[in-house]
């Protein structure tokens, strides 16, 4: 018993405490490893589920939906094809031979009837329309990447308009990462201590005769640690909070009553300049601003707003146009699909559906082959047989069209406000705090709309040296309408702004922007030789941005990454 006691009290409950929340995490890890492999599974899928819908729903217009706004759903033979174009002063000689008027026409020839009249050519072209800019956003969003040479092209520029020298040896990333994490760790202790401090405020704040009794042997956190991502914590000091009341009953009871202070967790991003870089610790590379790790992809991305399984792709700052584009292009299809199915839909179980029903019975020879066919006077009564499709495309088309809508309004909310999701939620407290602004803003909705759509359909060559901004701007509603039509250029401009303005880039290629090369720095590798692309950085050591060359970029290279005398404090 003895022996149980002593070994009882050597077991301190700090130490079963980090034992168990090294477990907690330790299983907390594997559910997010899971859920990630989870994603993969589940990406295809939803695929193949989202293809089924628009097969569907395509299938319900053409098949069903167009021959009733069209009024031809009633003609199902030879016969009362001849008198439909009789009707309409159509009197043919191939047409009046034909001997076989109890012959059934094919779906293919009642869809061409449809398509022969003004309202159908009308709704099939806004049809058409909806169905090609749905599946090549649909596609664009999935295929596109927001790695490779495009992405590193982008961090480049990036790179010099921010005045950071990106490594690009071996050595060079060795000591950038030193002096990132160094930096990064001099910050997240700063803010530490602002919240302990806050924390011994408030405390003693409670009690008037409270004591506060800090240990200054605190626990060092190496540079080369786990600074990414702090867990919720106590301070990196051992806290003890202790009052009158408390002493009183630890001299009796002969112990000590420990209340460890438990911090919020802290982000790295949440410590950093609108635009300072960082270390990602696990793609193992500078991190620019606004960029965040997408654990699904295993990939750093850049404007990364969410992962999407019904995209099989995480959407960021490449695809992130073809997204919204997709969005709203489903939400105006769905709520047109709603307004053309809806006369239908509310005739399923009318009068006139059961008189139809009833006068198809009371023709028919046989009870068990019945006929129903659709009325000349009201070609807005579904057949038995198209209860379930119109049904289906009522109900599909309000449902999914409502929760569309509600996600793409969220979406246009954060284009204007130049935010992704992530930032959205990182910036609630801050706008509780008030006297909030976005650093990330351009100044104005045009110019937040800009920074997603550019200033213009097709690339031209331009000297981008001067603000010739305004002169490509899109100019009224059609404007809008045209930035969102199917192209397959590349963001115009760069994920942030400088200064409350946008830099536009440097991007090559036939379809691109060729800026000129007498006022513009060359940037990315050259197409004939596919050579690195060169080391470029600002010289902002005394305040001013003159562009730097390879050569004296060279020489400063050591200097530039080493720690200055402020982080080494």
């Amino acid at each position: 018993m003895k022996a149980t006691a002593s070994s009882r009290s050597k077991f301190h409950p700090s130490t079963f405490q980090q034992v168990r929340h090294r477990l907690f995490h330790k299983c907390l890890s594997c559910l997010f490893t899971l859920a990630d492999r989870f994603m993969l599974v589940l990406g295809p899928v939803l695929i193949v589920l989202a293809c089924g819908i628009i097969v569907g729903l395509t299938y319900v217009y053409f098949r069903i939906v167009l021959p009733m706004l069209t009024g031809t759903n009633w003609v199902t033979n030879l016969r009362e094809r001849r008198e439909y174009w009789r009707e309409r002063g159509y009197h043919s000689a191939d047409v009046e031979a034909m001997d076989q008027e109890d012959q059934r026409i094919s779906m293919l020839q009642s869809l061409l009837l449809s398509l022969s009249t003004p309202a159908g050519i009308l709704h099939t072209l806004l049809v058409v329309s909806f169905l090609v800019n749905i599946i090549y956003n649909y596609y664009k969003c999935v295929v596109t990447s927001n790695t490779g040479p495009s992405y590193a092209a982008v961090v480049r520029e990036l790179a010099q308009v921010t005045g950071f020298n990106y490594p690009e040896t071996d050595e060079e990333m060795t000591i950038c990462k030193n002096q990132l994490d160094r930096s990064i760790f001099v910050k997240l202790e700063r803010r530490r201590r602002e919240l302990m401090d806050g924390a011994i405020t408030a405390a003693n704040g409670v009690d008037g005769a409270s004591t506060i009794t800090v240990n200054e042997k605190s626990e060092q956190l190496s540079v080369n640690g786990d600074i990414e991502s702090q867990q919720p914590q106590s301070t990196p000091s051992a806290l003890t909070i202790t009052t009158k009341k408390q002493i009183a009953n630890n001299e009796i009871n002969n112990h000590v009553t420990n209340q460890p202070l438990r911090l919020p967790r802290i982000h790295n991003w949440q410590l950093l300049s609108p635009t300072e870089w960082t270390w990602c610790r696990y793609s193992l590379q500078p991190k620019p601003p606004r960029s965040h790790y997408d654990h699904v992809t295993k990939s750093l991305v850049l404007n990364m707003d969410h992962y999407c399984p019904w995209m099989f792709n995480v959407i960021g700052y490449f695809n992130y146009r073809y997204f919204f584009n997709f969005l709203w292009f489903v939400a105006a299809a769905l709520f047109y699909g709603m307004l053309i199915c809806y006369p239908a839909f509310r005739n399923l179980n009318s009068r006139h559906y059961r008189e139809q029903v009833i006068a198809a019975a009371e023709v028919s020879q046989s009870p068990k082959q019945i006929f129903v066919k659709h009325l000349k006077s009201n070609a807005f009564i579904p057949t038995p047989n198209e209860k379930t499709p119109v049904a289906f495309g009522f109900i599909m088309c309000l449902a999914v069209g409502i929760a569309v809508f509600c996600l793409g309004s969220f979406h246009l909310y954060l284009v204007l406000t130049a935010q992704t999701t992530i930032e959205f939620h990182g910036n609630v407290s801050k706008r509780r705090k008030g006297g909030w602004t976005n650093p990330y803003s351009a100044g104005n909705l045009k110019k937040n709309w800009e920074m997603i759509y550019g200033t213009r359909y097709h690339y031209v060559k331009l000297n981008t040296s001067g603000g010739e901004d305004d002169r490509y701007s899109y100019h009224g509603c059609f404007g809008v309408l045209m930035a969102m039509m199917p192209s397959n250029r590349e963001p115009e401009f760069l994920p942030i702004p400088i200064d409350g303005r946008l830099v536009r880039r440097k991007i090559r290629g036939h379809n691109h922007i060729d800026a000129d090369k007498k006022d513009d720095v060359e940037l990315g590798s050259s197409r004939e030789t596919g050579s690195a692309l060169p080391k470029l950085g600002f010289d902002i050591s005394d305040g001013s941005t003159e562009l730097m060359d390879s050569s004296a970029m060279k020489d400063r290279t050591v200097r530039r990454f080493l720690p200055s005398k402020e982080i080494l404090v």
